[in-house]
């Protein structure tokens, strides 16, 4: 019993979350960096198994940025010129070579005032 007694009782602690999540786990736009390992046709390809026709792709002749992956979702309010426009000032500056960045674009539309006879 004294050898017991030295000895410390072992013990754990576990921490446990989980969520949902979506494929592809992304919903807005995805912008892949010009040395990605995956690729704009690696990329592609995982796309059209896992959300066909949901997503467009466009070549971006940048420095760092090969492709932009856009929601259709998106681009029936607003059009790619505009998007990409966007993107190259206020993201483009910011992705590395081999990075892919997912970006989160949440579009409001809203007028200032809509007239009409009654």
């Amino acid at each position: 019993m004294k050898e017991m007694e030295g000895l410390s009782a072992q013990k754990y602690s576990i921490q446990l979350s989980f969520e949902e999540i979506r494929l592809p786990p992304f919903e807005d736009i995805l912008i892949l960096g010009r040395k990605c390992p995956q690729g704009k046709i690696g990329v592609a390809k995982s796309f059209d198994f896992l959300v066909p026709n949901e997503f467009e792709v466009f070549e971006i002749d940048e420095e760092n940025v090969e492709a932009v992956f856009i929601n259709n979702r998106i681009l029936k309010k607003i059009n790619r010129e505009k998007i990409i426009s966007i993107l190259e000032e206020k993201v483009f500056p910011f992705v590395s070579e081999c990075e892919i960045i997912k970006v989160s674009f949440r579009l409001k539309i809203f007028y200032d005032s809509i007239e009409g006879d009654l």
